[in-house]
């Protein structure tokens, strides 16, 4: 085969997959009141994704870890998906509190409350059914996220966060 034929073909190859980039899924995050309502139903724990539309690692976080295949159909499963922009205006109630907008910080007060004065981008936050909000601030690769979603979907009652993830062996890629 000549080398311009070659070219040909992997020039060719190369438009087809940079036209056609994977199919994004979409359907991953759920509304609050949509939470609010299921939880009343089914107890889970909830994942919160807090981010700013400004922030790179959060944008590269959506594109990577949360297209992920593993950690997409394991949050569907296992859990209840928020996606907050911390710097959103509106209100937002959690346990019996409207938390709003403060002028002060130009930032969210529930954020500000789930992120425990760690005031980094993005933020993840787990809600345990009944639980007080967990925050692990800063990109989370996958297999950083794996830990995270296998704790606190499990029983692992018996074992802080800290003891479970020096034990635990990823499996996702």
């Amino acid at each position: 085969m000549s080398k311009a034929k070659l070219f040909g073909i992997l020039l060719m190859m190369f438009c087809l997959t940079s036209f056609y980039p994977p199919k994004k899924k979409k359907d991953l995050w759920q509304s609050w009141n949509e939470i609010q309502q299921l939880m009343l139903q089914q107890k889970k724990p909830i994942l919160i994704d807090m981010y700013t539309d400004w922030c790179v690692y959060c944008k590269k976080m959506d594109v990577t870890t949360y297209q992920n295949d593993s950690v997409y159909e394991y949050l569907k499963e296992h859990f209840y998906r928020f996606k907050f922009n911390a710097e959103s205006k509106d209100s937002l109630r959690w346990n019996n509190k409207t938390f709003g907008f403060d002028k002060k910080n130009k930032l969210h007060e529930f954020y500000e409350y789930a992120a425990k004065e760690n005031l980094v981008f993005p933020t993840t936050v787990i809600i345990p059914p009944n639980g007080q909000p967990y925050s692990v601030a800063g990109e989370l690769k996958i297999k950083e996220m794996e830990i995270l979603l296998k704790y606190f979907s499990g029983s692992y009652a018996d074992k802080t966060f800290e003891e479970f993830s020096k034990q635990y062996k990823s499996g996702w890629k």
